[in-house]
């Protein structure tokens, strides 16, 4: 598969939303579970969020959208940045954070995935964090066994649950 790694300037995010919509239905299948606190976003509103901060972290120096891309189409993304260090552990000031990992369902099985989770590890790397946090929907086993394959260790359990205590029958 002849396709590049390559860095997406900010003003051509809007290319993302394509495969941002096909992330948004992978969750949707993988997780739903979530349904009961709440219906999901419409596509368009999803990407509107989600492209809102993805723009706020690129206003960032240490922050990149990486694309696949082979001469017609995008193939995947990977939105990485850093952020400071938690304080338990030794491991820098700064941690890497893969927001998005994304690959196409025409292009999954190809290698695109790996390419973008090594190109965002290497550029982590030159901005100086050690590690990366990675959050992957509760439900999307492909992706934590993807991730353990790659080196990734259990870290944070994140829970969601509603503010408001529901009304007793």
């Amino acid at each position: 598969m002849g396709h590049v790694i390559v860095d997406l300037p900010a003003a051509d995010i809007d290319q993302l939303a394509g495969l941002w919509r096909e992330l948004l239905d992978h969750h949707l299948a993988a997780a739903p579970h979530l349904e009961a606190l709440g219906t999901a976003r419409e596509p368009a509103d999803s990407w509107s969020v989600r492209r809102a901060q993805y723009l706020r972290w690129l206003a960032a120096p240490t922050a990149v959208v990486l694309v696949a891309r082979d001469a017609d189409r995008l193939l995947g993304y990977a939105m990485i940045r850093s952020a400071d260090a938690a304080g338990s552990w030794q491991w820098g000031d700064q941690v890497g954070i893969l927001e998005t990992l994304v690959v196409s369902d025409s292009a999954r099985g190809t290698g695109v995935g790996r390419e973008l989770l090594d190109a965002a590890r290497e550029r982590l790397a030159e901005w100086g964090a050690q590690v990366m946090t990675i959050s992957v929907i509760a439900g999307n086993e492909g992706a934590m066994r993807f991730y353990r394959r790659e080196g990734a260790s259990d870290y944070l359990q994140t829970l969601i649950m509603p503010v408001t205590t529901p009304p007793s029958s």
